[in-house]
């Protein structure tokens, strides 16, 4: 089908959902190329000539990550949820995966329990965080501006600034493939921390990497980004990275969390 019409399966299988799923083909094309979505291997589900059902898959050499995964409202808890799973794990064993991984919010407690019952256990959190204020600190600014590079440059250091692995969506593969506003502190050489950034057509400036090696780099840099323009947000943050404490401490707010999932097929 055309990427229009697959764009639409999306929004009317996510509809309803806590949090908005909308884009259009653009936008999805944009997704397929960054996250590395494999369309041969994705599935829908049909009732008659309507999709009623999407199960995305992404893939990176033996590992598969369920980029999006949804049933039209009417059909939910009916059974089609359980026969899509059943289905792309099928897919994703005959394609050569070794193991599949997805994220789903703490609160959709029924979706948590389909992935559950088809063998994926929960193996972290990850959090959004948003700052909506221009200014957050109230306490005197207690670092220097950050500093521009391209993003290409500060990757480099991508290994070794996360101690703790990111998300899919903030894997190196993504990030090398998005366009991407880098800032760091430190020396450009060997910078103790940076940050990508990315501009979205609702007026958001996301946050698409946060790296440091520690908890002291990671507040150094939150606090180099308190002047900058809101409002920001981060998508998946591993509650377990040394940037969890110093975003709350710097303005942001938890506004979601997700159980990141996994299977080994």
């Amino acid at each position: 089908m055309s990427l229009e019409a697959y764009a639409a399966a999306f929004a009317s299988s996510f509809e309803g959902y806590s949090i908005p799923i909308r884009f259009d083909a653009a936008g999805l094309a944009r997704r397929v190329r960054v996250e590395q979505h494999d369309l041969e291997n994705s599935l829908l589900a049909f009732d008659g000539g309507r999709a009623v059902g999407v199960a995305a898959l992404a893939v990176r050499g033996a590992r598969g990550w369920c980029a999006g995964f949804g049933v039209v409202p009417e059909l939910r808890g009916r059974g089609l949820g359980r026969r899509l799973m059943s289905a792309l794990l099928e897919r994703a064993r005959a394609a050569g995966l070794r193991q599949l991984s997805l994220e789903v919010l703490t609160v959709n407690v029924a979706a948590r329990r389909l992935y559950e019952g088809a063998g994926m256990r929960v193996t972290r959190d990850l959090l959004v965080l948003e700052r909506r204020d221009k200014r957050v600190s109230e306490a005197p600014p207690r670092a220097s501006a950050p500093r521009e590079a391209p993003a290409s440059e500060l990757l480099a250091h991508f290994t070794r600034l996360h101690p703790e692995p990111p998300a899919w969506q903030r894997e190196l593969a993504s990030l090398l493939a998005a366009d991407l506003r880098g800032l760091y502190v430190g020396g450009r050489k060997r910078p103790r921390a940076y940050a990508l950034l990315g501009y979205g057509r609702d007026g958001v400036t996301y946050v698409s990497d946060l790296a440091a090696a520690d908890r002291r780099g990671a507040s150094e840099l939150c606090a180099a980004l308190d002047p900058a323009p809101g409002p920001l947000k981060v998508i998946n943050e591993p509650e377990r990275s040394p940037f969890a404490a110093p975003l709350l401490e710097h303005g942001f707010a938890e506004t979601a969390r997700q159980h990141e999932m996994t299977i080994e097929l």
